[in-house]
């Protein structure tokens, strides 16, 4: 009887050290997702969101030299257009409208692009 009970007591000590493995990685993933920062394809028609999601289509905007903003087709995964912005070191913040999407740094409208092609509106 005895050997009955060192294996069911082990068996709850591997049980035990598996939850806390599990919420250790739980752990570390949430950590990782809040470092890396907001934007998902979760974003939504003038969210303001660094991703934004409109009509089957996902555009994003990435900081950097040069910072740039694409449009994804979802359904295909195909690139529909890439635009380059020059240099720009804070995150740009997107505002899709009917024909033109807003590209916005710091709070203020930077450059305005054509939904369809990228191209910047004079």
């Amino acid at each position: 009887m005895g050997e009955m009970t060192k294996g069911k007591s082990g068996k709850r000590v591997v049980a035990i050290l598996l939850g806390f493995v599990v919420l250790a990685v739980f752990i570390a993933w949430v950590g990782f997702k809040a470092i890396q920062g907001p934007g998902g394809p979760e974003g939504t028609l003038m969210t303001g969101a660094p991703r934004v999601l409109a009509e089957g289509v996902i555009y994003e905007a990435k900081s950097g030299d040069p910072a740039v903003v694409t449009a994804q087709n979802i359904r295909s995964g195909k690139l529909v257009w890439r635009s380059e912005l020059g240099t720009i070191t804070t995150q740009p913040v997107l505002v899709v409208e009917d024909d033109v999407i807003e590209v916005q740094v710091a709070g203020t409208s930077w450059m305005t692009l054509e939904r369809t092609s990228g191209r910047p509106v004079e």
